[in-house]
């Protein structure tokens, strides 16, 4: 195990030891950083971290040994990176709920390329799923990596486009890189790791919560330079990362097609808003974010609302 995997597994044991409370574990983390050399093995300084998180020796103990086998089980092709890795991608400091680690399996050098995400509902119509395929194509044409969730539905369409192209794709999971959910998507999640790369914020040893994929929609979208909905339901995952982007100042796309669909609410929400562009064809959008990008251009109201969300409120 190397040195950041050290790291990692001793903040995921300070997770654990305080009950899954990742602010209170990073805070302990950053003190011990700052005393003592935490990649050292953790056996050495558990009083310090009990000390720390305010908690019994016992407690930082069992999570250890509890946390340590998955670590040590963890795939050879498995890279865990920190904020200290070239490749780490300082965009995802500036937005909640920032990861301490990430786990990453494939072409690494991607997370340093323009990306822009392509994800909608789970079931969508068949001119859905011909639009998620063509706006991968239009994307990899244009030279931006497509990325996606691996969900079913538009998700798959999108990460099958982009390979289809000859392109790589990123799959940001919800799960450890060591599971696959969901499971139809077993062979595509491998595919993408060799021929792409697949990303997760969740160690070995996390017990995958359903929350876990709203954590994951806000990595995709803090990954991204622009979210395109292509198609989903009034609540579903793909409409809540359109509102992270907002939050986090990217470019949101819609397209007519979703705007006119009165059984719907949200295009309609969000297609005044400023930097939301509303397309009538794939085609459109790499200019149009070329063109975004480089004057800054917005578009809808010149001032924003606080976009208030509720972590435990999503349905995967």
């Amino acid at each position: 195990m190397d040195a950041i995997a050290s790291k990692a597994l001793h903040y995921e044991t300070l997770v654990l030891a305080s009950g899954g409370a990742e602010s209170k574990a990073g805070e302990a983390f950053l003190l011990a950083s700052s005393r003592f050399d935490v990649t050292e093995p953790l056996p050495l300084h558990i009083g310090e971290y009990a000390s720390l998180l305010k908690t019994e020796d016992s407690k930082i103990s069992e999570a250890y040994y509890h946390c340590r086998p998955f670590f040590e089980e963890m795939d050879d092709s498995v890279l865990v990176i920190d904020e200290h890795s070239p490749f780490w991608p300082s965009q995802v400091h500036n937005f909640a709920y920032p990861p301490r680690f990430l786990y990453v399996q494939g072409n690494v050098s991607l997370l340093k390329d323009p990306s822009v995400s392509v994800i909608g509902t789970r079931t969508p119509s068949l001119e859905g799923k011909k639009m998620a395929l063509q706006t991968s194509h239009a994307l990899t044409k244009a030279g931006y990596v497509v990325v996606s969730g691996l969900a079913l539905g538009i998700d798959g369409v999108a990460h099958k486009g982009a390979l289809s192209s000859g392109a790589p794709t990123m799959a940001v999971i919800g799960t450890p890189l060591s599971q696959c959910y969901p499971k139809e998507h077993t062979d595509l999640q491998a595919e993408i790791a060799k021929r792409g790369v697949v990303i997760s914020r969740f160690a070995p040893s996390t017990v995958t919560q359903k929350w876990h994929f709203l954590l994951r929609n806000r990595l995709m979208s803090a990954l991204s330079l622009a979210s395109v909905v292509v198609e989903d339901r009034d609540g579903g995952g793909a409409v809540r990362q359109a509102s992270f982007a907002l939050e986090q100042k990217k470019y949101l796309f819609i397209y007519q097609s979703s705007v006119e669909n009165q059984s719907v609410l949200w295009p309609r929400k969000f297609a005044n808003q400023s930097r939301v562009f509303v397309i009538r064809k794939s085609e459109d959008l790499p200019r149009i974010l070329k063109k975004a990008m480089e004057t800054k251009r917005t578009v809808g109201k010149p001032k924003e609302t606080a976009i208030q969300l509720d972590l435990f409120a999503l349905e995967e």
